[in-house]
Protein backbone atom coordinates (compact mmCIF):
# COMPACT_ATOMS: atom_id res chain seq x y z
CA UNK A 1 0.00 0.00 0.00
CA UNK A 2 1.46 3.40 -0.96
CA UNK A 3 2.26 5.82 1.75
CA UNK A 4 0.63 9.63 0.56
CA UNK A 5 1.18 12.44 1.71
CA UNK A 6 -1.13 15.33 2.15
CA UNK A 7 -0.23 18.45 -0.05
CA UNK A 8 -1.43 21.51 1.60
CA UNK A 9 -1.19 24.22 -1.03
CA UNK A 10 1.85 26.95 0.36
CA UNK A 11 1.21 30.06 1.60
CA UNK A 12 3.41 32.58 -0.41
CA UNK A 13 5.26 32.38 -3.64
CA UNK A 14 8.76 32.54 -4.46
CA UNK A 15 9.03 33.68 -8.41
CA UNK A 16 12.27 34.61 -10.64
CA UNK A 17 12.57 38.09 -10.88
CA UNK A 18 15.19 40.33 -12.91
CA UNK A 19 18.59 38.93 -11.14
CA UNK A 20 16.95 37.90 -8.04
CA UNK A 21 13.50 36.32 -6.38
CA UNK A 22 10.52 38.17 -5.51
CA UNK A 23 8.56 37.24 -2.50
CA UNK A 24 5.06 37.32 -2.71
CA UNK A 25 2.37 36.95 0.76
CA UNK A 26 -0.92 37.72 0.76
CA UNK A 27 -1.69 39.65 4.43
CA UNK A 28 -5.57 39.57 3.86
CA UNK A 29 -8.20 42.73 2.53
CA UNK A 30 -7.67 46.12 3.28
CA UNK A 31 -11.10 47.31 5.48
CA UNK A 32 -11.40 50.49 3.53
CA UNK A 33 -10.85 49.76 -0.12
CA UNK A 34 -11.91 46.35 0.12
CA UNK A 35 -8.53 45.20 -1.95
CA UNK A 36 -5.86 42.48 -1.16
CA UNK A 37 -2.96 43.19 0.34
CA UNK A 38 0.46 41.33 -0.52
CA UNK A 39 4.01 41.86 1.08
CA UNK A 40 6.42 41.95 -1.35
CA UNK A 41 10.43 41.49 -0.85
CA UNK A 42 13.22 40.90 -3.34
CA UNK A 43 15.84 38.40 -2.66
CA UNK A 44 19.11 37.45 -4.65
CA UNK A 45 18.71 33.72 -4.36
CA UNK A 46 15.88 31.39 -4.05
CA UNK A 47 17.40 30.21 -0.33
CA UNK A 48 17.26 33.67 0.42
CA UNK A 49 14.04 33.93 -1.05
CA UNK A 50 12.57 31.43 1.32
CA UNK A 51 13.91 32.64 4.59
CA UNK A 52 12.32 36.16 3.11
CA UNK A 53 8.54 33.59 2.40
CA UNK A 54 9.48 32.37 6.30
CA UNK A 55 9.92 36.24 8.07
CA UNK A 56 6.75 37.41 5.81
CA UNK A 57 4.91 34.66 6.66
CA UNK A 58 5.39 34.91 10.51
CA UNK A 59 4.75 38.86 10.08
CA UNK A 60 1.31 38.26 8.73
CA UNK A 61 1.09 35.35 11.29
CA UNK A 62 2.41 37.63 14.20
CA UNK A 63 -0.32 40.40 12.87
CA UNK A 64 2.83 42.88 12.48
CA UNK A 65 1.92 44.11 8.74
CA UNK A 66 0.02 47.01 7.65
CA UNK A 67 -3.51 46.38 7.48
CA UNK A 68 -4.19 49.02 4.99
CA UNK A 69 -2.52 50.46 1.53
CA UNK A 70 -3.74 54.55 2.89
CA UNK A 71 -1.76 57.15 1.74
CA UNK A 72 -0.22 59.63 3.91
CA UNK A 73 -2.68 62.31 2.85
CA UNK A 74 -6.00 60.34 3.97
CA UNK A 75 -4.03 59.91 7.29
CA UNK A 76 -3.78 63.14 7.86
CA UNK A 77 -7.18 63.99 7.03
CA UNK A 78 -8.41 61.40 9.21
CA UNK A 79 -6.18 62.51 12.54
CA UNK A 80 -6.83 66.57 11.68
CA UNK A 81 -10.66 65.33 12.03
CA UNK A 82 -9.90 63.84 15.49
CA UNK A 83 -7.16 66.29 16.77
CA UNK A 84 -9.27 67.86 19.21
CA UNK A 85 -7.15 70.77 18.17
CA UNK A 86 -8.85 74.28 19.11
CA UNK A 87 -9.86 76.74 15.97
CA UNK A 88 -6.68 79.14 15.43
CA UNK A 89 -4.37 75.71 15.99
CA UNK A 90 -6.83 74.02 13.89
CA UNK A 91 -6.25 76.64 11.07
CA UNK A 92 -2.13 76.96 11.40
CA UNK A 93 -1.76 72.85 11.34
CA UNK A 94 -4.22 72.47 8.13
CA UNK A 95 -2.23 75.29 6.24
CA UNK A 96 1.09 73.24 7.20
CA UNK A 97 -0.65 69.88 6.30
CA UNK A 98 -1.87 71.73 2.64
CA UNK A 99 1.55 73.59 2.49
CA UNK A 100 4.71 71.36 3.14
CA UNK A 101 3.19 67.71 3.86
CA UNK A 102 0.68 66.67 1.20
CA UNK A 103 2.53 67.94 -1.29
CA UNK A 104 5.66 65.99 -0.29
CA UNK A 105 4.16 62.64 1.23
CA UNK A 106 0.76 62.95 0.13
CA UNK A 107 0.33 60.25 -2.48
CA UNK A 108 3.03 57.80 -0.31
CA UNK A 109 2.00 54.81 1.43
CA UNK A 110 1.49 55.78 4.99
CA UNK A 111 3.36 52.20 5.90
CA UNK A 112 6.12 53.37 3.55
CA UNK A 113 6.82 56.61 5.35
CA UNK A 114 10.49 56.05 7.25
CA UNK A 115 12.35 58.25 9.89
CA UNK A 116 15.31 58.44 7.14
CA UNK A 117 12.50 60.43 4.58
CA UNK A 118 11.34 62.53 7.47
CA UNK A 119 14.48 63.95 8.91
CA UNK A 120 16.19 64.25 5.09
CA UNK A 121 12.54 65.93 4.48
CA UNK A 122 13.37 68.49 7.82
CA UNK A 123 17.04 68.80 6.71
CA UNK A 124 15.49 70.54 3.50
CA UNK A 125 13.08 72.58 5.03
CA UNK A 126 16.24 74.22 6.94
CA UNK A 127 17.88 75.21 3.65
CA UNK A 128 14.57 76.29 1.68
CA UNK A 129 11.00 76.65 2.63
CA UNK A 130 10.49 75.41 -1.06
CA UNK A 131 12.35 72.48 -0.97
CA UNK A 132 14.71 73.73 -3.91
CA UNK A 133 17.63 72.08 -2.15
CA UNK A 134 19.57 75.30 -3.51
CA UNK A 135 19.19 74.39 -7.45
CA UNK A 136 17.14 77.38 -7.98
CA UNK A 137 19.04 79.69 -5.69
CA UNK A 138 19.72 83.24 -7.31
CA UNK A 139 17.80 81.81 -10.55
CA UNK A 140 15.18 83.74 -12.19
CA UNK A 141 11.33 81.49 -12.04
CA UNK A 142 9.79 81.68 -16.03
CA UNK A 143 6.22 81.76 -14.29
CA UNK A 144 6.81 84.08 -12.40
CA UNK A 145 9.77 86.06 -13.45
CA UNK A 146 10.77 86.78 -10.22
CA UNK A 147 14.57 85.57 -8.43
CA UNK A 148 14.39 82.95 -5.95
CA UNK A 149 16.54 82.94 -2.82
CA UNK A 150 16.33 80.41 -0.47
CA UNK A 151 14.97 81.05 2.78
CA UNK A 152 15.20 78.47 5.52
CA UNK A 153 12.04 77.49 7.19
CA UNK A 154 11.73 78.39 10.75
CA UNK A 155 12.95 76.28 13.04
CA UNK A 156 9.80 76.28 15.31
CA UNK A 157 7.56 76.37 12.31
CA UNK A 158 9.58 72.57 11.46
CA UNK A 159 9.15 71.53 15.54
CA UNK A 160 5.59 72.31 14.17
CA UNK A 161 5.51 69.88 11.25
CA UNK A 162 7.20 67.17 13.37
CA UNK A 163 4.35 67.43 16.06
CA UNK A 164 1.82 66.85 13.67
CA UNK A 165 3.87 64.15 11.74
CA UNK A 166 4.18 62.56 14.85
CA UNK A 167 0.84 61.73 16.45
CA UNK A 168 -0.77 61.64 12.91
CA UNK A 169 1.38 58.15 12.18
CA UNK A 170 1.16 56.66 15.82
CA UNK A 171 -2.82 57.25 16.07
CA UNK A 172 -2.56 55.50 12.34
CA UNK A 173 -0.91 52.79 14.16
CA UNK A 174 -3.07 52.84 16.86
CA UNK A 175 -5.82 51.93 13.86
CA UNK A 176 -3.78 49.80 12.25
Amino acid sequence: MAITKSKRRQRGSVRPNGAGFQVRVYAGRDPLTKKDIYLHEQAETEVEAEKVRTKLLHQVDENRHPKTQVTMSFLLDRWLGVAGLDETSYERTEGIIRNYLKPTFGDLKAAKLTAEMAELFYARLRQCQEQCEGRRNGKTDPKTKQRHLCEPLAPNTVRKIHFILRPALNRGLRWG
